[in-house]
């Protein structure tokens, strides 16, 4: 069954229900009605009350399925037998039942141009916690912004808290319940990562969600205190220390479904990578060169973005009771990203026309949160809402797990010996 077509009404039509549950569509050029679907045929009956069975009659087969409806609208029978829906906090209404126009866990309807609040409309997650890292603007704001709008309590992780609590005010100006609130995390020290996950672990709060979506593009060579290129550490070493740290608490979470870790990554993944090669494996010192003499700044982006698929991999290996993910949010989005380039900036400038907005680009990771079919599937890189195909190293198992290693193995080191200088 094509669930877009069935959604979808030709041109002039309208579909309706009457007082006792029977869908009816109008043909306005003809001024007739009928009760078949005039693209599928399919004959409807939707019974009063929250939840709805639809019956389908298709090629003598039978389709059952429960439907509720969004959040935030109610069914009312006016004195005429006319029922209507009204969307209260809107203010809006209309004769059209919004669990025709929407099926939430229709994959086949989101893609490039979908957006985030598209995929989670009628979604209701007032009885969700999220993390979102980078969460003050760009992407994470999006996505926090997408996700406290339908009632999940946000924890912002930011480095500069004035930014993080002025992006918590924005939120909240729209939505005046927003449950959001601003913590400080420095992927820059993971002295400071530690400090947060503790925290966390001791306050005993429950953990559906974790965004990793903190990056930078940086195009000078810098070290962080802990003596790693900072690309390399922000984008990954001090994501994956937080996915460790939180590791408890989102077991400890009373859930009916895993808890979800999910990592933005990029296209960029599938450049040359210096430090994971087939022949030599991991190679730590390329992995996070210690002078600009083997910097690449674009190789050292894209590899950081390797890292984090191939992380989500082995953590999927590791850790079975966590759905962990990662996705491509987009080709060269408006974000912050691009603050320390004047070049990118422009790029992204000549490019914008054609790429996608913050709502676009935040969708697919949307999506990797709250789609519940994609729990039982083996894909750990999604694309604009759909599987995607990650570079060949994210499936060689011996790297994943060397990578797994070694990843430990640099936070170990970072602890005991001094920053390096050079």
């Amino acid at each position: 069954m094509n669930e877009k077509t069935d959604n979808e009404l030709p041109a002039n039509w309208e579909a309706g229900k009457t007082s006792d549950g029977r869908v009816f569509y109008i043909d306005h050029h003809t001024q007739k009605t009928q009760w078949e679907h005039p693209i599928t045929k399919q004959i409807q009956f939707i019974p009063k009350g929250s939840y709805s069975i639809i019956l389908i009659e298709k090629k003598r087969s039978f389709l059952f399925c429960l439907l509720e409806l969004p959040t935030g609208w109610k069914e009312v029978v006016e004195k005429n037998g006319t029922v209507v829906y009204v969307d209260e906090k809107n203010k809006c209404f209309t004769t059209g039942d919004p669990q025709l126009m929407f099926k939430k866990e229709s994959s086949t309807n989101y893609g490039h141009q979908s957006s985030a609040l598209q995929i989670l409309y009628g979604i209701d997650l007032s009885n969700k916690t999220a993390i979102v890292t980078g969460a003050n603007t760009g992407i994470g704001f999006e996505i926090t912004r997408s996700l406290a709008k339908h009632g999940c309590q946000v924890i912002l992780a930011c480095r500069n808290m004035t930014k993080g609590e002025a992006a918590c005010s924005k939120i909240r100006k729209e939505q005046e319940n927003a449950n959001v609130s601003c913590r400080k995390l420095d992927l820059c020290s993971l002295r400071n990562v530690k400090q947060f996950a503790e925290q966390y672990r001791q306050e005993r709060l429950p953990l559906h969600i974790l965004v990793l979506n903190a990056g930078i593009l940086n195009v000078t060579f810098r070290l962080t205190e802990d003596g790693y290129e900072e690309m390399f550490q922000v984008n990954y070493l001090s994501q994956a220390y937080l996915a460790f740290g939180l590791l408890a608490p989102m077991l400890a979470t009373k859930t009916d479904s895993p808890p979800r870790i999910i990592a933005i990554s990029c296209e960029s993944h599938r450049v040359e990578s210096p430090g994971i090669s087939i022949i030599n494996g991991i190679i730590t010192d390329r992995l996070s060169p210690r002078s600009p003499q083997y910097f690449d700044h674009l190789l050292a982006y894209g590899q950081s973005k390797l890292c984090l698929i191939m992380f989500i991999a082995a953590f999927r290996r590791n850790q079975p009771q966590v759905y962990a993910v990662s996705c491509h949010p987009g080709n060269a989005i408006n974000s912050e990203l691009t603050r320390n380039s004047y070049a990118y900036q422009f790029l992204v400038l000549l490019t914008r026309p054609f790429a996608k907005s913050l709502q676009q680009a935040a969708a697919t990771p949307i999506f990797c949160t709250i789609m519940k079919h994609i729990l039982n599937e083996p894909t750990v890189y999604y694309n604009n809402c759909d599987e995607g195909s990650p570079s060949s190293f994210v499936y060689n198992i011996k790297l994943i797990d060397d990578l797994w290693i070694q990843t430990q193995t640099m936070i170990e080191l970072a602890f005991k010996k001094q920053p390096l200088i050079i």
